[in-house]
């Protein structure tokens, strides 16, 4: 699901799923991946507000689309107004029992009429995918809660603070195993940014590593609070739950 599209193939003309009309329903939209040629509508559910953009069958979103079936957020399953991203964010870092999706309504759709905010880094970062870099949710610009290769540009100064950043394995080496660290890298066209994940639990940093290593050639999305390195453009945060991290394919 996305909750924008563009309404011509060059991908110039961006219209949110909010500002879409009822007569809009027949339209053709494209997907936000240049790469994929699926043919979105835009989608309401009787009797619920939020509206977002789906993928016929016949012309469906190409395997692994940030904005097809892998990314499975639908914002009638969530409460956006008692989301707080830095709250979320917090609970991650906290080790404790593991949240399972018997404990997450919303995970897969079931228009759960209790509905509760985002919560595990999995929801977090679909709901953000989901969204344009410069649309917001809950009043929070999407682009300031994650790091991606569509909202890099809006950190000239540097990465600060809580957010969820989308990164892969540095190379040659990835992890320092004397002083239990473990180093992403996020790039794109004229910026690059090195993010080191520090650890205090030795168990808990080889068992990221090993997760990390048998995902290297994945996307490695890392929730943490943000500083300095005292390097340029090397920001580190402390690591303390594998709530923190998901691996997307």
């Amino acid at each position: 699901m996305a909750m924008y599209a563009y309404k011509d193939a060059a991908r110039t003309v961006k219209i949110l799923a909010r500002d879409a009309q009822k007569q809009d329903k027949s339209n053709r939209y494209y997907c936000p991946n240049h790469k994929c040629d699926a043919h979105m509508f835009i989608r309401n559910i009787e009797g619920v507000s939020a509206s977002y953009f789906g993928a016929i069958h016949s012309h469906g979103h190409i395997n692994n689309c940030p904005h097809g079936a892998s990314n499975r957020f639908n914002p009638n399953d969530y409460d956006e107004d008692t989301f707080e991203f830095d709250n979320a964010l917090l609970a991650l870092t906290m080790p404790g029992m593991s949240q399972t999706k018997k404990e997450l309504p919303g995970e897969h759709g079931s228009g759960n009429a209790k509905a509760s905010p985002p919560r595990t880094i999995r929801q977090i970062y679909s709901m953000c995918k989901a969204h344009d870099c410069s649309d917001t949710y809950n009043g929070v610009k999407i682009g300031k809660m994650l790091l991606d290769n569509r909202s890099v540009y809006m950190y000239p100064k540097g990465v600060f603070g809580w957010r969820i950043i989308e990164a892969k394995c540095k190379r040659p080496h990835f992890y320092n195993s004397i002083k239990k660290e473990i180093s992403l890298i996020a790039s794109t066209a004229g910026e690059e940014y090195t993010f080191i994940l520090k650890f205090e639990s030795e168990k808990l940093f080889k068992e990221i590593k090993n997760v990390i290593f048998l995902n290297r050639e994945c996307f490695t999305v890392v929730a943490g609070q943000w500083s300095s390195s005292g390097t340029f453009n090397v920001f580190c945060t402390t690591f303390l739950s594998k709530k923190q991290l998901a691996i997307i394919n």
